[in-house]
């Protein structure tokens, strides 16, 4: 089930559906509002669209850094059970 969530950011309107909670997406929407402010102040001369690109480049980055090791865990994991003859997922 979709749900409606309103908000504003750098003075302009948003409305984002999705399925998340409203307490997820306040946080979402804290912290994207915390590091736009604290991308203004390490250099106030890029504009919201350039901080918007550069926050989008490390979420992204994070995501992909976060699945690598995820993969890398489960690797472990199997490589652990194998040892231990327990062979399952």
């Amino acid at each position: 089930m979709h749900k409606r969530f309103r908000t504003t950011i750098n003075g302009k309107d948003y409305v984002i559906t999705g399925e998340k909670s409203a307490q997820h997406m306040d946080v979402v929407i804290d912290l994207l509002k915390t590091q736009l402010e604290q991308l203004h102040h390490i250099d106030p001369t890029l504009d919201t669209t350039d901080r918007c690109i550069l926050m989008a480049i490390n979420a992204i980055s994070d995501s992909l850094s976060r699945e690598n090791r995820i993969k890398q865990l489960e690797e472990e994991i199997q490589a652990i059970k194998s040892q231990n003859g327990m062979n399952f997922k």
